[in-house]
């Protein structure tokens, strides 16, 4: 499997959390409206210095394009989509 050109993979998080590690307190129509993803593969044109494998982020589910890879539901956005990563 190759991500092309600025599209990342992602996988919905099952981890539901209001408070990232830094002490940010997500507000429950966050978390309730816009579902946290977990990154699986970035393409080439992804500053990696940003966004990496395994990264946790928000994103505009309604620009996603729905896929299923190896039985796990997945979505394919392009970058600028990612609007939250949490580090």
């Amino acid at each position: 499997m190759k991500v092309l050109h600025d599209n990342v993979l992602v996988t919905e998080d099952s981890q539901k959390e209001t408070t990232t590690e830094s002490g940010l307190i997500l507000s429950r129509d966050v978390s309730t409206g816009h579902k946290p993803a977990i990154v699986i593969a970035v393409g080439e044109d992804v500053p990696l210095l940003f966004l990496r494998p395994k990264s946790k982020v928000y994103l505009d589910w309604s620009k996603s394009m729905p896929v299923e890879l190896d039985g796990l539901k997945c979505a394919i956005v392009k970058y600028e989509d990612v609007k939250l990563i949490v580090e």
